[in-house]
């Protein structure tokens, strides 16, 4: 019999390509307000259950998983004050409301939390997961608080969690207005990209190498309990490389031109982590 795996926030970006690396060794559970009905139709095997999660907690009938992975978050990239309720609720409250579900739950072997590399904050790449960490958005100081309070439930109640801070994040099914398949889309039609001086660096990892990468983490679960962990590529590239790398790959005749739009408040100038924790947990 598989091991049972809910994924909480499961019907976006990342769950997919979880569901698609992982479904053939896990019993997989889907709870997430909205369910891509089209997707799932392809994948008869995850059962799904509509709920919100900063609302509702999953129902005791149900039968208890051997991990759950909770991806439910809102992500953005503005620094608008006024996003922090939101936030608050797709992040801290969830994970509240799932410890209260799950905290008396022997069966539970790990509990994953996404954070993000944002909580590192601008400078002192690569990042390693003991660092003081400088979040200099809203997302990423709920996401930091988020953390902090994972890491907590575990010292003072043994709650089994661990938390992943993934790099930039590409892939299978993101949406078409995100960096990558942003500039992709308009190298393919040769079109104008009106683009910053992209000068910052990213640690890219693309999501099914991501997944693989948290499966490894699930298979050596016991070393992960009460540890925070970055799963990235442990390299950056500047966006103008990237952009030219693509360029030339599409054979695009797109004029680029850098510095139309201004960098972003506070703008990070090279994310880039550091994975030796995970390569030494994973061995």
């Amino acid at each position: 019999m598989n091991k049972k795996l809910f994924l909480i926030g499961g019907s976006g970006f990342i769950g997919k390509n979880l569901i698609e690396t992982l479904e053939n060794e896990f019993q997989i559970t889907v709870f997430d307000k909205f369910i891509d009905e089209i997707f799932f139709a392809e994948h008869p095997e995850v059962t799904t259950h509509k709920i919100e999660l900063d609302k509702d907690l999953i129902p005791e009938e149900i039968p208890s998983p051997d991990f759950i992975i909770n991806l439910a978050s809102i992500v953005t990239a503005e620094r608008d004050l006024s996003l922090f309720d939101g936030m608050i609720n797709s992040n801290l409250k969830v994970l509240l409301n799932l410890y209260e579900r799950f905290k008396d739950d022997k069966n539970l072997k790990l509990f994953i939390q996404f954070g993000s590399s944002e909580e590192y904050g601008n400078e002192g790449a690569p990042f390693k997961e003991d660092m003081r960490e400088h979040p200099n958005s809203p997302y990423a100081l709920v996401k930091q608080l988020t953390t902090n309070t994972a890491l907590m439930l575990y010292r003072n109640y043994q709650f089994p969690v661990c938390v992943i801070r993934p790099g930039n994040l590409y892939g299978k099914y993101q949406n078409p207005s995100k960096f990558i398949p942003y500039i992709i889309g308009k190298l393919k039609n040769n079109e104008i990209l009106e683009v910053t001086p992209c000068e910052q660096r990213r640690d890219f990892i693309e999501a099914r190498d991501f997944s693989l990468k948290i499966k490894s983490l699930l298979e050596n679960y016991k070393k992960c309990i009460g540890e925070i962990i970055n799963v990235s590529s442990g390299k950056s590239i500047s966006l103008k490389e990237l952009i030219e790398k693509y360029k030339e790959e599409f054979n695009s005749s797109s004029d680029i031109n850098y510095g139309a739009l201004p960098y972003r408040e506070g703008e990070a100038m090279n994310l880039s982590c550091d994975i030796s924790k995970f390569t030494s947990i994973i061995n």
